[in-house]
């Protein structure tokens, strides 16, 4: 999908990929892969999703990059709060804890972000096509500092019978893009089939988590 296509995903409402609830594998990692205090946290292409307020909890900081700037507004109001919003730079909003720019990803830069201490990927990766997670794993490992660890979640199926996005990200390509700047922990892998993709045709798709420390 094109920048313009997700933009207008949120301004008709059609944002069935926004899930209603926080990450199952996010509630069940997070203290095994980060602790209970994690510093400065970290979520690519954020949306409005609720994993930020869990993190909120455990994080000094929660800082998300979302280029659909209604997305980001939506969060703020969701949460009844009244950021105040800086465009010396990458447009951010800010309030309590929470940093969110609402930007393109690639134009944010570490310097932007401060010292990242976590990561969580839960809609990011699977969400770029084939030709554009090079750079995006690229970019991470040029904004995380040596120790930053990130629980990234993909998904595998066959994509020859449906396409994304999300996309199929399978284990051996995260080795391949990341494999470089990080080290890789694969943590778990479960069966997610559901009747929407059934319906489409597919026999099987998998979740799968790993940790991504920096080099």
């Amino acid at each position: 999908m094109a920048e313009k296509d997700w933009a207008e995903a949120w301004s008709t409402n059609q944002i069935g990929f926004h899930q209603d609830k926080t990450s199952t594998y996010l509630e069940r990692f997070a203290d095994d892969v980060w602790g209970t205090s994690m510093g400065r946290v970290f979520v690519p292409l954020c949306g409005k999703s609720l994993d930020l307020v869990f993190l909120a909890d455990r994080a000094s900081n929660v800082v998300g990059v979302e280029f659909v700037e209604q997305a980001v507004q939506d969060f703020f109001s969701e949460r009844a709060r009244t950021p105040s919003v800086s465009n010396d730079g990458p447009t951010r909003y800010v309030a309590d804890q929470y940093t969110v720019f609402a930007a393109d990803f690639f134009a944010v830069t570490r310097d932007d972000l401060g010292e990242i201490d976590a990561v969580f990927d839960r809609a990011s990766m699977v969400a770029l096509e084939p030709e554009t997670r090079a750079r995006y794993a690229a970019h991470m490992a040029a904004i995380l500092p040596a120790g930053a660890k990130t629980l990234l979640l993909t998904f595998t199926y066959d994509q020859t019978v449906v396409d994304g996005p999300p996309f199929s990200v399978p284990s051996e390509e995260i080795h391949r893009l990341y494999g470089d700047a990080f080290d890789i922990e694969h943590l778990d892998t479960r069966d997610v089939l559901n009747d929407v993709f059934r319906e489409r045709g597919l026999d099987a798709m998998t979740e799968s988590a790993h940790v991504l420390t920096r080099r």
